[in-house]
């Protein structure tokens, strides 16, 4: 379907010349061109929510990180986002003082404690993804219906197989699980926030 939007669409075809790029390919250069189209907007507004949350990058990352994996221990969480065990704590200290996450018993160890995101930092993601979608919904407004649609059906059908084969090899990818045999009208995890 995509292909034949593709076709309505005025960019001339590659040169004759070219060898056909493999689809992999073809596909990864074509979301790295449209990354880099949609990050400039998309970077701003997560500078703006970053500045309005008080929040640093490594929080934010850290943030994310314990919703995809929580509960985790500090060092988890140090592998997690690539800082060392001091950086870390420290990290751990002031997102917990601010309310953003809490330290739970770790049911196996009654010694060591484990950090889980709480309310109010699911609520600062919420907000974060949710100025992610209307930037989104901002720069995909100006493209027709049609590509639009044929666009997300087609990103639809990759991730379903990416999905379906993630279950038949047993990977889980935390925050990114969904049901491939879901219709495709239900929406994934990462939508709902």
């Amino acid at each position: 379907m995509l292909a034949t939007v593709k076709e309505a669409t005025t960019h001339p075809p590659a040169p004759a010349t070219d060898p056909p790029q493999p689809p992999g390919q073809r596909l990864g250069q074509q979301m790295k061109r449209l990354h880099r189209y949609v990050s400039g907007q998309v970077m701003k507004a997560m500078q703006e929510q970053l500045q309005g949350d008080d929040l640093t990058f490594s929080q934010m990352t850290a943030l994310h990180q314990l919703r995809a994996h929580s509960p985790v221990s500090v060092g988890r969480l140090a592998e997690l986002t690539g800082l060392s065990l001091p950086a870390a704590s420290h990290l751990t200290d002031r997102i917990v003082q601010r309310g953003y996450a809490e330290r739970r018993e770790n049911p196996e160890d009654r010694r060591a404690k484990l950090l889980a995101l709480t309310a109010d930092g699911e609520a600062v993601l919420n907000g974060m993804d949710r100025r992610f979608n209307e930037t989104y919904q901002m720069v995909f407004g100006r493209v027709s219906a049609e590509i639009i649609e044929a666009a997300a059906d087609n990103i639809e059908a990759v991730l379903q197989e990416l999905y379906a084969q993630d279950l038949q090899a047993g990977v889980t990818m935390p925050g990114c699980a969904a049901d491939p045999a879901a219709p495709r009208t239900t929406p994934l995890p990462e939508d709902t926030a």
